[in-house]
């Protein structure tokens, strides 16, 4: 049967319209299953895969993940799916790479310096500031993330409602991001332009949290702002007593990131008897003790104690601390002759 000129015309525009339906529902089909998986991964990464990672030893790893792993998950925002506090997590990870690569570019720089070439030095010099300026953009975003999941924290201002142990833990990295970006950004000549009232922001949102059940990270984090910048420091603070105390808490939950802390710290004043009393510390503690749950907090630790040694030993021999051996030092009465005995090797 042939159909005429005033048949086809219905006809044709309700196929274009079916077609028109189709299309649409496609794309609409597209976008929910987009923002399905994005949901999945979001609750995945939440509650299996942050747990995983924690137990890794292997920092390399941990600051990989983060910088192959951020720009996928966050991609899952443009079908609306909430990876914002994940994020927090893989950016502050993937600023690990970043300033693994600031300090060796340091370490470059001051080798060159003890043997007096300058164009080398120059270059190490601007190598660091480069890495040091994306550390600086990766920890401040981590920190952005986490006021845009909790709100900012400033002084005289409620602490936000922590649902679960996961923001807790999200909500403290996010603290700590912000105070790492603003040292990064100084490095970098400010390039970043991280606001400076961030560690007077930090300082007051460690308040938020649990001392006790957070391995004494909190005061950890409060004291080395009141060591570093002692306006923060309420009246009669005593911030090396605090930080002494944060770090034996940590020594008990076996989590030692306020050793980290306390070096970093001490080094930052330019407080050598406590630098070394940290990374002796450090370096001596039974490992057996460790909390296996959170063993890459620790590493994370001992990535940033080893980083201020090797910083030390560099600028007095002109290299890192040698292998095996953090918590001695060049001038160790005892240890003169055996690290003239591992150059040889």
């Amino acid at each position: 049967m042939r159909l005429n000129l005033s048949q086809r015309v219905p006809l044709f525009r309700s196929l274009h319209l079916a077609g028109l339906l189709a299309g649409v529902m496609l794309v609409q089909g597209c976008s929910i299953i987009y923002k399905t998986t994005g949901d999945i991964l979001v609750n995945y990464g939440r509650s299996e895969m942050t747990p995983y990672l924690l137990t890794y030893t292997d920092v390399g790893m941990a600051c990989a993940t983060g910088e192959g792993l951020t720009p996928f998950l966050v991609s899952f925002e443009s079908v609306h799916a909430n990876p914002t506090r994940l994020a927090v997590l893989t950016n502050n990870m993937a600023a690990a790479c970043a300033d693994q690569r600031a300090l060796d570019a340091e370490l470059r720089y001051n080798r060159a310096m003890n043997r007096g070439d300058t164009a080398e030095a120059q270059d190490a010099r601007t190598e660091q500031k480069q890495h040091a300026e994306v550390a600086a953009r990766r920890l401040y975003e981590s920190y952005q993330r986490a006021v845009k999941q909790y709100g900012e924290v400033d002084v005289d201002q409620d602490c936000p409602r922590l649902r679960s142990d996961f923001d807790e833990l999200v909500f403290m990295v996010g603290q700590i991001s912000g105070s790492q970006a603003l040292l990064h950004d100084a490095t970098a000549d400010v390039t970043v332009g991280v606001p400076r009232d961030i560690a007077a922001k930090a300082e007051r949102a460690a308040t938020c949290l649990d001392n006790d059940k957070w391995w004494g990270v909190p005061q950890g984090i409060r004291a080395t702002l009141w060591t570093i910048l002692p306006m923060l420091a309420p009246e009669g603070a005593d911030n090396w007593a605090e930080l002494e105390g944060a770090v034996r808490k940590g020594f008990d939950a076996g989590v030692r990131l306020n050793s980290a802390l306390y070096v970093v710290a001490a080094y930052s004043v330019g407080n050598d008897e406590h630098v070394r009393r940290g990374i002796r510390d450090f370096a001596n503690y039974d490992t057996s003790e460790l909390d296996p749950d959170n063993a890459l907090l620790d590493a994370i630790a001992g990535e940033m104690v080893k980083g201020v040694s090797d910083r030390m030993w560099t600028e007095n021999t002109g290299q890192r601390t040698p292998y095996g051996r953090l918590g001695t030092f060049w001038d160790d009465r005892d240890d003169r002759e055996q690290i003239d005995i591992d150059d040889l090797l």
